[in-house]
């Protein structure tokens, strides 16, 4: 299990992780029916020559899908805490 995947789970969010692509997928499911669950891709790619996750953005969200850095890999606590807040602050 990835360092990312492990803080997410720590956050209380549900985590997938495809080593094949280098992605971790969040999952934050809704309660008491609220709420739909809400889901963020997060990938792992260079950006100013050291290791950084990516936030995905779907395409129900902008033209296209698109990726825009996060935080870089070495600091997974404050990517899963960034991630959470992505997922707990969008409201249907």
């Amino acid at each position: 299990m990835c360092e990312l995947e492990a803080s997410l789970r720590r956050a209380g969010v549900e985590a997938t992780l495809n080593g094949q692509i280098g992605a971790v997928d969040a999952v934050l499911r809704g309660t008491a029916g609220r709420r739909r669950s809400r889901t963020q891709r997060t990938v792992l790619r260079p950006h100013r020559g050291r290791l950084w996750w990516w936030l995905r953005v779907p395409p129900e969200e902008a033209n296209a899908p698109y990726l825009t850095p996060l935080a870089p890999a070495a600091e997974p606590a404050a990517v899963a805490r960034r991630i959470r807040g992505l997922l707990t602050a969008v409201q249907d």
